[in-house]
């Protein structure tokens, strides 16, 4: 198993169980995780407000989709997830900050920029996905929302798949 909050293997156990089912959600909380890791193991005392402020928007992207599918309306839903990108841009600054200022590693950002770049294409086709069924206004259950790798498309990365929305507002990370 990679690094990481062993997501694949809760989510099995949990299969089509809620908003853990969605794969951007489980990036998020993988990304999540991983920032929590690197403030905790990484940031030095006198810049612990810089991983304080890291660590509150990167779990604010998990949480929003997860407060989001909790709303009664598809509109309110699109509009967390829209919320969860503004906390992923967020996310990334910080690592530019960080990487900018010399503040951790550069391995430890490098892993962590990847790993937002993964959640961002994710995250917004998954947006993009919503917004879709928005302008349908077809009818929607909240159990019937999934994120469908047809949604993003894929492309190959270093060897390992990932996800990429053509056009997509999170281009790739210098790193």
């Amino acid at each position: 198993m990679e690094q990481g909050t062993g997501n694949r293997e809760q989510v099995a156990g949990n299969a089509g169980r809620g908003f853990r089912k969605l794969r951007a959600w489980q990036s998020a909380d993988d990304l999540a995780s991983a920032v929590f890791r690197l403030t905790e193991n990484e940031i030095a005392p006198g810049h612990r407000w810089l991983g304080l402020q890291i660590m509150r928007a990167a779990f604010s992207v998990p949480s929003n989709i997860a407060e989001g599918y909790g709303r009664s309306a598809l509109r309110d839903y699109a509009r967390f997830v829209e919320m969860a990108g503004a906390s992923l841009n967020e996310v990334e600054n910080a690592l530019h900050f960080m990487r900018r200022n010399e503040i951790v590693r550069s391995g430890s950002l490098a892993a962590l920029e990847e790993l937002r770049w993964k959640t961002g294409n994710l995250l917004f086709g998954f947006s993009r996905s919503l917004r879709g069924k928005l302008e349908a206004k077809g009818e929607w259950q909240r159990g019937l929302i999934k994120d469908e790798e047809a949604d993003y498309g894929t492309e190959v990365w270093d060897g390992e798949a990932l996800f990429r929305v053509p056009g997509s507002m999170f281009p790739d990370a210098e790193v």
